[in-house]
């Protein structure tokens, strides 16, 4: 297992820089405001990578939402919350800012998610929890993120 902030990094020279970002170099850029608070995104929660981006994470461990994985045949790893984001990615792709926003860096113990567009992914984060909620949609979107993997590129 990596160490927590190690989930969603790349090297310095791995990163994008955004031509539209006024700050350079990217060190002398403000810290990141995250409106989305970390008890609405609990048991989510972020790992920042400043400057460059801000990850969402899950410890498998924690068991969240293992039934609702269980009523589908599924266990609740870090794959099956990566196929349930993909659903959930897709949609947002479509209705929102653009494509490619959203990478994943996951492993056995943890499910992580990370993107340089820091408002976005901030509030993924809280849309995505409270999706969560709804045992339905997490069924819908999981469906969704399985036709996407089964969809030829």
């Amino acid at each position: 297992m990596k160490k927590i902030e190690q989930y969603g990094q790349l090297k310095d020279d791995e990163w994008d820089w955004f031509p539209w970002l006024p700050w350079w170099p990217p060190e002398t850029r403000p810290p990141f405001k995250l409106y989305t608070k970390p008890e609405d995104i609990a048991p989510f929660f972020f790992v920042e990578h400043h400057p460059y981006a801000l990850s969402v994470l899950l410890k498998i461990n924690d068991g969240f939402q293992a039934d609702t994985f269980r009523k589908v045949g599924l266990h609740g790893s870090s794959k099956d919350w990566e196929t349930l984001a993909m659903g959930f990615i897709e949609e947002w792709e479509e209705n929102n800012s653009g494509v490619d926003m959203f990478h994943f860096d996951s492993d056995e113990e943890i499910f992580c998610v990370y993107s340089q567009y820091i408002d976005d992914i901030a509030l993924f984060a809280k849309w995505f929890r409270k999706m969560c909620n709804d045992e339905k949609e997490m069924c819908a979107f999981l469906e969704r993120g399985f036709r996407k993997l089964r969809k030829p590129e």
